[in-house]
């Protein structure tokens, strides 16, 4: 099967295959981490760190929840508490999205149709300084929009991508992390439109805790879908584990959708989230060394409450 990835640039774009496993070998070294852990001036503790988490709450509508302080809150390291020093909302901050649309086999001609559909409705969300790249990804992953406000998003420019080989998606999160690291804005997200056909693997995992972005995903459904063409792809019904692994993990979310409504809802409830968190700050009191990973746990009073978060971060200071 040929290259699937077409138009005017697939020439550079097959240059910069080279560059891939030299970019993936680099990752954990060029890290840029929403969660900040590092020794806190002034303190005669050694070992204690200043914290930050960004944090989503949210009810059982998916919609995000104002007005909680920092009593509201409890964080968890290892299963011990910690101190709180601070809790802010940070309401409709400016986001930076990479959107990694899969190419593979298992997506189709209709599945990459309806891809593109729900990234034109992502762009429609979106307002300046909002911005947002494109990748594709199969066996290989390419840059195919650079960095543009919303607004100036053209779904021309992507619609004669081919199809073929495999999901990878972790190669893709791993190049796409990298590329968030040019981002204008300090809010940064990865979003997914894919059939969810491949497994999280622990390295992906371990890049994703360093560099601390939220994931989330549009996958496939089953029957009744967009204009009836989801009807054509029950094959694609695939509860792959890596889409929610990757979610549950980064502190995102994933839905399997089988309607264009289902979609947009998604779209909506994804910005929302991301772009209205709080941001928490506390003391923590690990004395894990530098280098390791800590898991972390933050919950709410209201038990009707849903909070999401990066589950793990890097020690980065001794």
């Amino acid at each position: 099967m040929g290259n699937p990835f077409t138009g005017s640039n697939a020439g550079s774009r097959v240059q910069n295959q080279g560059n891939v496993l030299a970019k993936r070998l680099l990752l954990v070294t060029l890290v840029s981490v929403t969660v900040v852990a590092q020794e806190s001036r002034g303190s005669d503790q050694p070992g204690v760190r200043q914290v930050t988490l960004y944090v989503s709450v949210i009810d059982k509508q998916g919609n995000p929840v104002a007005g909680l302080g920092q009593k509201d809150f409890k964080v968890l390291e290892e299963n011990k508490p910690q101190v709180i020093s601070s809790v802010k909302l940070e309401p409709d901050a400016a986001v930076s999205f990479g959107v990694l649309i899969d190419i593979s086999r298992s997506m189709g001609g209709e599945g990459i149709s309806l891809a593109l559909e729900w990234l034109k409705s992502l762009a429609a969300r979106l307002k300046s300084p909002d911005e947002l790249f494109v990748n594709a990804f199969s066996d290989e992953s390419q840059e195919l929009v650079d960095y543009l406000a919303p607004e100036d998003y053209l779904q021309e420019s992507l619609d004669h991508l081919g199809v073929g080989g495999q999901a990878r998606m972790g190669l893709a999160v791993d190049l796409a992390l990298i590329k968030l690291r040019d981002a204008h804005n300090q809010r940064r997200a990865l979003i997914f439109f894919s059939a969810g056909k491949d497994i999280a693997g622990p390295a992906t995992l371990d890049h994703i805790s360093r560099f601390g972005h939220p994931i989330y995903a549009v996958g496939l459904g089953g029957a009744g879908g967009v204009g009836g063409t989801l009807d054509k792809l029950k094959n694609l019904n695939l509860r792959g584990s890596a889409l929610r692994v990757y979610a549950e993990h980064s502190g995102g979310d994933a839905r399997f959708v089988e309607t264009g409504a289902e979609a947009d809802a998604a779209l909506g409830d994804f910005c929302s989230q991301v772009k209205n968190q709080y941001r928490v700050e506390y003391t923590s009191g690990s004395n894990q060394k530098p280098g390791k990973m800590v898991k972390v746990a933050v919950k709410v009073k209201n038990p009707a409450l849903e909070v999401r978060h990066l589950k793990r971060y890097p020690i980065t200071s001794s």
